[in-house]
């Protein structure tokens, strides 16, 4: 139960902000998926080295992009969104767009994001995900059904440890921009910003609570507020706050932000990667990872992968399906920790 404080609806949110505060520092979130710049900096590194940074990380926000068109169109809360766009960041800080196939990845992450967030999400809704004219090609020559979505999700939960619970900065930021007294004037620029957030890999780096304050600080930039403002602000939430609010991470997550809104202004609206590029892109790493798919994950009998122009990439490959029970069993073996 939250204690109410006597000091107005301005306290009231402040008690709900720290016990929000409090229930982040004990959650796995928390102790386990804050990860260091150069964990996030060393991932996917053995695609980086298959091909090179750029195209990477254009892998990464396409289907990051991909994620937020299609829940759009399955009209998804945004909170879905966030949480499978997360989920697919931590599958791919220890594993490779070779080895595991971002095609499978993305609507299984949707799919799974909706169960943990109780929104209703029929699997059967993923067909059309194939078959949208906006990919063209991107699934030509393979086939996303049910089954692979099904097999692939308990392979994808034990890769996240089972630890599905996710904190996201719509929250504080609605109630730190209620104690400004702003807030009807710059939420909707604000929640703008924190869906964009997304995009880059703050959410995997930083606790909520500090990206919805970099959040304001940027939108409070945007709407050309005084220098003395902006420091009035960072003041206040660093002293009104009972958790560490270190104003050089506020700066950093901003600087992020705004690195990003420079990099869509230099690639414009119509230089995002192609299905055709994505189709190319993944064969390629997928090439240079065939003699070590083979030698750790193909077996005979129970590899599952899609077909691709004639060649085969892999949708997951920890799993075993009993010929005599419908359930799957997992191989006894540790995942590596992120």
């Amino acid at each position: 139960r939250l204690i109410e404080t006597k000091s107005g609806n301005g306290g009231q949110d402040l008690t709900k902000r720290n016990v929000m505060a409090a229930f982040f520092h004990k959650s796995s979130h928390c102790k386990n998926w804050l990860l260091s710049r150069r964990e996030i900096l060393e991932s996917n590194s053995e695609d980086v080295l298959a091909s090179s940074q750029r195209e990477v990380k254009q892998l990464r926000m396409y289907f990051v992009e991909l994620l937020h068109i299609f829940g759009r169109k399955l009209k998804l809360r945004q909170r879905v969104i966030a949480t499978s766009v997360v989920y697919f960041k931590r599958f791919y800080v220890t594993r490779s767009f070779g080895e595991y196939d971002p095609r499978i990845c993305a609507p299984t992450m949707l799919f799974i994001a909706g169960k943990v967030e109780e929104t209703y999400v029929n699997a059967r809704s993923f067909a059309m995900w194939a078959k949208d004219k906006d990919l063209g090609d991107l699934y030509k020559g393979s086939e996303l059904t049910i089954e692979s979505i099904l097999k692939f999700e308990l392979f994808a939960v034990e890769a996240l440890k089972f630890e599905l619970i996710v904190f996201h900065p719509y929250r504080p930021l609605t109630m730190i921009l209620g104690e400004t007294g702003r807030k009807q004037k710059l939420l909707p620029l604000a929640w703008s910003i924190a869906n964009d957030s997304y995009r880059t890999d703050t959410c995997l780096q930083y606790a909520p609570a500090k990206i919805a304050i970099a959040i304001i600080h940027l939108t409070l930039v945007t709407t050309e507020a005084t220098q003395s403002e902006l420091d009035g602000f960072l003041e206040k939430v660093s002293t009104s706050s009972k958790q560490s609010i270190e104003i050089e991470d506020i700066l950093e997550i901003s600087g992020t932000l705004i690195d990003l809104y420079r990099y869509y202004d230099q690639i414009g609206k119509n230089k995002h990667m192609k299905p055709a590029d994505v189709i190319k892109s993944l064969t390629k790493l997928r090439d240079s990872h065939d003699s070590k798919f083979k030698t750790n994950h193909l077996n005979n009998s129970d590899s599952t992968t899609l077909e691709s122009k004639g060649t085969q990439i892999p949708t997951s490959s920890r799993y075993r399906t009993s010929s005599t029970s419908a359930s799957m069993n997992l191989e006894e073996k540790k995942l590596p920790r992120p």
